[in-house]
């Protein structure tokens, strides 16, 4: 089947399985990526070697036509940050490989809210592209159950090694796939807005445990917290619960390496963080 990829780094392994399987890609259609937290340096190097178009800015209306001119008979997107035009069925077939058990977790980057509130939405789904946001329907979908210990780094991967199989045995019977679709339950959508500041921020009054949950849904993003006026983003934490007398948010104890500050019921001892207003 010949394809046009839209997306990122992060599921260049699937994007891999289907070169294995003999499908053929026509183009990549990715965005600019800070290289820090999200790559797609990948997807430039195999538009390289397979000599096709690599384009950072939104894809267009004419650029699918010219897709679909050259054979293309299907965009697969996985991670893309672009809204996609509505692409004709009867022309070519349009996916997306959504990190959520839909209809529960539409939005842009809903592991945070996956792990902090919504376990029953963890899970991934490949679902056709409508022009409302990940409201297509259902063409096949994997549960994933949070482990206690679960993380942002440790979701998005075990996401990234079910995707490969789940693409390629899609694209083995796409047609009987597509006709079998099912309609999502509205009455048990739900949209996440994108992770804000305000989300990622320690909340002193809070409980060890609801502290520790934060940083595991965001990790290597880090979580944000004051001292002394300042805003620091914490990378590394861990904490534990005892009975105290201070004040909630008190830094009781610094050292180069350690801050350790009293929560509501015990305290954060944050091992990695970097102070980001002078």
């Amino acid at each position: 089947m010949k394809f046009a990829f839209l997306g990122y780094d992060f599921a260049i392994n699937t994007l891999y399985r289907l070169l294995n399987e003999d499908h053929e890609l026509t183009a990549i259609y990715s965005f600019p990526c800070d290289n820090v937290f999200n790559f797609n340096s990948e997807l430039q190097k195999c538009a390289k070697n397979l000599n096709i178009p690599f384009t950072e800015t939104p894809i267009t209306q004419a650029n699918i036509k010219n897709n679909i001119n050259e054979g293309t008979e299907l965009f697969l997107s996985i991670g893309y940050l672009y809204k996609i035009p509505e692409i004709d069925e009867n022309e070519a077939k349009a996916v997306n490989i959504h990190p959520s058990f839909l209809p529960a977790g539409r939005g842009l980057m809903p592991l945070p809210h996956i792990i902090i509130n919504h376990p029953e939405a963890a899970g991934i789904t490949a679902h056709k592209t409508i022009n409302r946001v990940d409201a297509g329907d259902i063409l096949v979908q994997k549960p994933l159950p949070l482990n206690d210990d679960e993380t942002v780094e440790t979701l998005a991967t075990r996401i990234a090694l079910a995707m490969p199989d789940m693409v390629a045995e899609l694209l083995k019977d796409l047609p009987s796939y597509w006709n079998h679709a099912v309609a999502q339950d509205e009455t048990k959508a739900s949209l996440f807005p994108p992770p804000d500041d305000a989300m990622r921020t320690i909340n002193w009054q809070d409980s060890v445990k609801k502290i520790k949950t934060l940083h595991r849904a965001f990790g290597k993003f880090g979580v944000l917290f004051s001292l002394e006026n300042k805003i620091w983003a914490a990378y590394s934490l861990s904490g534990w619960e005892e009975p105290h007398n201070h004040i909630n948010r008190t830094c009781i104890h610094i050292t180069p390496r350690e801050i350790v500050i009293a929560a509501a019921d015990g305290y954060i001892c944050i091992t990695q963080a970097d102070q980001l207003t002078p």
